[in-house]
């Protein structure tokens, strides 16, 4: 049966009888493929008798439980049990038991191939966070000054922007 080539999706053929079938078919790998939402990347051994829809990542450990190789996206199809579809670079999961968002790209990895953010045209957050010291001496101590500054400066480490 001919298939798209980047998601796999099933294809109609001319003079193809069960056209029905073939569509559907297709209508149900984009609900599993499109703003997928992984239950669990952890999860060893296949749930018993999960809802329908769910979704889990293959993890290194649990490869023989599942049957399949880590990272495989594997769907729970109801009455056939579970469906395996090898994700494709460029899928992106959130996975709802670490609310984390993963990209795959040769692998799954929470760690975006970005170079910066653009907001408003101009690139932030595009450099490598660097070590700031807070401040010290001087001959006139302000200690609410330093306090805002130190505050700022834990602040942007917490959000990675400056190296700890």
């Amino acid at each position: 049966m001919p298939a798209s080539p980047r998601l796999a999706l099933p294809l109609l053929a001319a003079g193809q009888a069960q056209k029905d079938v073939t569509h559907n078919d297709a209508v149900l790998a984009i609900d599993r493929l499109l703003a997928l939402a992984v239950a669990s990347r952890s999860v060893t051994t296949p749930p018993a008798s999960p809802a329908p829809g769910t979704c889990h990542i293959v993890p290194a450990a649990g490869a023989a439980a599942w049957g399949q190789p880590a990272g495989t996206l594997m769907h729970w199809v109801g009455d056939t049990g579970w469906q395996s579809v090898a994700p494709r670079d460029g899928q992106t999961a959130l996975v709802v038991d670490e609310d984390v968002m993963l990209v795959h790209r040769g692998g799954w990895q929470a760690s975006w191939p970005v170079a910066g953010l653009t907001i408003g045209g101009r690139t932030v957050l595009a450099a490598n966070p660097v070590a700031i010291a807070p401040p010290t001496g001087g001959t006139v101590v302000d200690a609410e000054a330093r306090s805002a500054i130190a505050a700022l400066i834990t602040a942007l480490r917490q959000m990675g922007v400056l190296a700890p």
